[in-house]
């Protein structure tokens, strides 16, 4: 690829691994994809974003019929993305693709997600040249406000509480927090929480939610005779069928081996 471009990707049920010699911004459009890198994995509804470096491989699973991607390929060697580098006064490879990395869309941004997948057309290749400059720069732009100096110093340096934010999570296992719930809980945009949740705890906050929710049910079933029911419903899970399969997930064995003891 010479030159970069922006595109919508029509995931579906596909799943697959690969890297690509350029960098990729993977922006939740529609349905969900679950997207894992080495360092960890996410899963992609609108407005959250997959940043891929040049070479980063990466998983996708598309997990509805609907499941789509707003992409946008950078090239970083492309002269238009050199231009854009200068007029932001960044170095995109030591920024925006210094390593994989899940951020959020602030919420002014969603409406432009429905602009630009209304000028798009899936599988459409290429687009007019100058549609495709605008919205690579619209991304591009957008993202790298994240990373102008002061606010990644602001960022980096802010670490949550792991006792309140374990306290919060603990007295809502029942009906467990939103990421939304839980940045308003700390004070902070949803977007501002996402991304430094992210670089403090290396999962996302639902991630970090369920290894609290499985922890405290491994406690239950090794220190009490809670039926599994009553326990799955103690846990914010529909039934007992639901935490069983989320509970072997998470520890590679079914609840009532535990119980048992074997």
């Amino acid at each position: 690829m010479i030159n970069s471009q922006a595109r919508r990707n029509l995931i579906a049920r596909d799943s697959g691994e690969h890297s690509h010699d350029f960098a990729q911004i993977l922006i939740g459009w529609r349905g969900q994809i679950d997207c894992e890198f080495s360092s960890g994995s996410s899963r992609l509804d609108k407005g959250l974003v997959g940043l891929v470096p040049n070479g980063a491989e990466h998983l996708f699973n598309g997990l509805t019929d609907n499941s789509e991607l707003l992409v946008v390929d950078v090239v970083l060697d492309d002269p238009y993305i050199l231009a854009l580098e200068q007029a932001c006064d960044l170095s995109f490879s030591d920024t925006l693709f210094n390593q994989p990395e899940f951020v959020a869309l602030s919420p002014e941004m969603l409406p432009l997600l429905e602009f630009s997948a209304g000028q798009l057309q899936v599988g459409q290749a290429p687009i007019n040249a100058l549609l495709n400059c605008q919205l690579v720069s619209l991304f591009m732009t957008q993202l790298c406000q994240s990373y102008s100096p002061d606010i990644v110093a602001a960022v980096t340096s802010q670490r949550f509480d792991v006792v309140r934010l374990n306290e919060l999570i603990d007295h809502r296992l029942a009906h467990p927090p939103s990421n939304a719930e839980l940045a308003s809980a700390l004070h902070l945009s949803e977007s501002h929480f996402y991304c430094i949740f992210g670089r403090q705890f290396a999962v996302t906050p639902q991630q970090y939610v369920m290894s609290r929710r499985m922890l405290r049910a491994k406690f239950l079933l090794l220190n009490s005779q809670t039926p599994l029911a009553v326990l799955a419903n103690e846990l914010g899970f529909a039934d007992p069928s639901s935490f069983s399969r989320a509970y072997k997930k998470y520890f590679q064995q079914p609840p009532g081996r535990v119980r048992r003891g074997f």
